[in-house]
């Protein structure tokens, strides 16, 4: 397992890019839950934030990508609206111990 934070790290209801074990994420914190996914939109296969920042919309519930505006649920990672609709982003598997982070 990998560490990759604490759940203090990454505000409710936003979307944070980062890093780690040789993959490219995408941390979403949205009602005090967390999500993980690949930072890979199925339209391009490309990261969802190449200018940066939050991708969180309609406060957190939904994820949109800055390259074509696609969004995302954002607790099933179920794209709901642009070219890749009806395809999901990749969920990665992790785990919460206490407060901290780790990939499985």
């Amino acid at each position: 397992m990998s560490l990759i934070g604490n759940i203090e790290d990454f505000p409710d209801n936003s979307t944070h890019g980062m890093h780690s074990a040789g993959l490219a994420l995408l941390i979403v914190r949205r009602a005090g839950e967390l999500y993980i996914y690949e930072n890979n939109c199925p339209h391009t296969r490309e990261t969802l934030d190449p200018e940066g920042g939050s991708l969180a919309v309609s406060g957190g519930l939904l994820i949109q990508c800055q390259r074509h505006s696609a969004e995302f649920i954002a607790e099933t990672g179920e794209c709901v609206a642009g070219p890749c609709q009806g395809e999901a982003l990749t969920a990665i598997p992790f785990t919460l111990s206490g407060s901290d982070i780790y990939l499985d």
